[in-house]
């Protein structure tokens, strides 16, 4: 990964790049819909993720935007739109606790999603969600009408994680 400025972002992704604080109250809301047993209202296009804060050891949750859902096998696809996302180090030092998207919830086992899994994920999200795609590429600054090479270039710098159930 090169230091230098890429054409699917606005500015170089650093390690420690958080999103931006304005958005942090507006990714935790969906949280209350959760706690109100309420979540299968967003669907499966989002997740809660319970897991345990690698310094603090308490239990966190965070929602995150699904990439797929497979409702066979129930596997769920999700990015880190920044490198330096806590929820993907939490996991990394201990595996997540709990996943939760629609009506669906498991105890997740999971694994690392390759540069080329997560480009082929944000293609076939594209295309199956163009509205909702072009808004969410605008937050962490990536462009909705990237080539293939421009996403692979990308996901060379996000953390992708799949899970499914045990």
């Amino acid at each position: 990964m090169s230091n230098s400025k890429t054409s699917v972002q606005n500015s170089p992704v650093k390690k420690d790049e958080k999103a931006p604080s304005f958005m942090v109250p507006i990714f935790k809301l969906p949280i209350l819909l959760y706690q109100l047993r309420l979540g299968w209202l967003l669907g499966n296009r989002f997740i809660q993720l319970t897991h345990i804060g690698r310094r603090s050891g308490k239990v966190r949750k965070t929602i995150l935007a699904v990439l797929q859902f497979d409702p066979q096998t129930q596997e769920i696809l999700a990015v880190s739109a920044w490198k330096g996302s806590d929820w993907y180090y939490n996991i990394q030092a201990s595996p997540a606790l709990q996943v939760e998207s629609g009506v669906v919830r498991y105890v997740p086992v999971q694994r690392t999603l390759s540069p080329e899994e997560i480009t082929k994920a944000f293609l076939e999200y594209r295309k199956q969600h163009p509205l909702f795609s072009r808004m969410i590429c605008r937050i962490p600054g990536w462009k909705w009408d990237s080539t293939y090479e421009e996403f692979l270039e990308l996901a060379h710098t996000l953390h992708g994680i799949a899970f499914k159930p045990k």
